[in-house]
């Protein structure tokens, strides 16, 4: 699933080019309940967490692209299968949504009611902004049992960091994914491989694997930089242990049994 780094990358491929253009038109089999932004203007595009929000008026579209969705715009139309939705804007741009296994969302809401969108309306602070600091963020982790990594995202506790992301912080704060209580330094370590990690993750476009290979974007190169994340099996390249795969928080989960030793939760 396309996670923090990824969704901003393509938004930042996409503003300069949908910002300030008028929608013409809207087809395909999501549009029907899209239809009233015809004739509106996109006003801005930005993000918070995995979602994109587009303000056009008083309105906002919300695009979660699920597990495989892409989002582009184009002259013409890729000829590609599973084109979902179509907007039209003027210049001859049309922005398309290609996702093949159908979890992505498009909705329309008034600017700033996400009450159809629990996790969105829960969400917690953009980890690259001012808002994520390390006293707050330390508060929190001091509040709850629950294993660092389902911490990690649950989005409450920072938005947009999924399961590439947060097995790789993890490792470089050297962390265990089921440690339950944090150190105030190891909370402090976290912290900043959250933000060093995210902000690498950017500057490579992302990660890219199989459903992200398709000819419609660029690649993203992160993936050279992975430490544990598929690499069960593999050396550490930190300490050169082999890499353990676990199933944690109902996800596949990496990490080093070296680097990140579970030790006794804090009491």
């Amino acid at each position: 699933m396309p996670e923090l780094p990824e969704v901003e990358t393509v938004r930042r491929d996409l503003a300069t080019i949908v910002v300030g253009k008028r929608v013409l038109g809207i087809r395909g089999a999501a549009s029907a309940p899209l239809r009233r932004i015809r004739g509106l203007t996109f006003k801005n595009l930005r993000r918070r967490g995995k979602y994109l929000l587009a303000t056009l008026g008083e309105f906002e579209l919300i695009i979660h692209l699920g597990m495989s969705g892409r989002l582009l715009a184009a002259a013409t139309i890729p000829p590609v299968p599973h084109v979902r939705l179509v907007i039209d804007l003027e210049g001859g741009v049309h922005l398309v949504f290609v996702d093949r296994r159908r979890f992505g969302r498009v909705s329309f809401v008034r600017r700033g009611d996400y009450a159809g969108s629990p996790t969105l309306a829960r969400m917690g602070p953009e980890p690259l902004s001012a808002a994520f600091t390390k006293s707050a963020f330390g508060h929190q982790l001091r509040a709850t049992k629950a294993p660092i990594k389902s911490l990690l995202l649950n989005q409450r506790l920072v938005a947009g960091i999924g399961n590439i992301y947060a097995d790789e912080v993890l490792h470089r704060a050297g962390i265990h994914p089921d440690r339950r209580r944090l150190t105030p330094l190891e909370a402090g370590r976290l912290h900043r491989a959250i933000r060093s990690v995210l902000a690498a993750a950017i500057h490579h476009r992302g990660t890219s694997f199989s459903l992200h290979r398709d000819g419609l974007l660029p690649p993203g190169n992160f993936g050279r930089h992975l430490r544990v994340f598929q690499r069960a099996g593999q050396g550490c390249r930190k300490c050169g242990a082999p890499i353990l795969k676990v199933r944690l928080a109902r996800r596949s989960t990496y990490f080093c049994p070296k680097c990140q030793v579970r030790e006794r939760d804090v009491m």
